[in-house]
């Protein structure tokens, strides 16, 4: 198993065919890393990925949407339950979930994250 953070991540040296696959499916490439920026096709991009890597399954960091920290899936108790386990999306961490940090937390932290850049 390979776990990747979808921020920034490396693939090995592929043909100019793979690669350009790889960013009509949502990855953008900045230097020698890699990182995600549509979801619209995840699970192929997972899929392509995948084959890039010689079939090692593909498993995504999440980011934590109180917090920020990026954690593995693995380590949730919720893990079997998850409908997007392994996929990089944001999520509620061990950490936050055991410490029940209040939603308004993760409802400030979201608004940050979308306020506009200071001009």
């Amino acid at each position: 198993m390979v776990v990747l953070n979808k921020k920034s991540f490396k693939l090995p040296y592929m043909d100019k065919e793979k690669f350009l696959l790889l960013l009509r499916l949502g990855l953008e490439r900045n230097q020698s890393f890699y990182c995600i920026k549509s979801y619209n096709n995840i699970e192929k991009l997972i899929d392509t990925i995948s084959n890039i890597l010689n079939g090692e399954k593909i498993m995504f960091l999440q980011s934590c949407l109180i917090c920020d920290k990026d954690f593995a899936c693995s380590d949730c108790k919720y893990y079997e339950l998850c409908a997007t386990r392994d996929l990089p999306f944001q999520c509620v961490c061990p950490q936050c979930l055991k410490e029940k940090k209040p939603y308004a937390e993760y409802v400030e932290n979201s608004d940050k994250r979308k306020a506009p850049p200071p001009e």
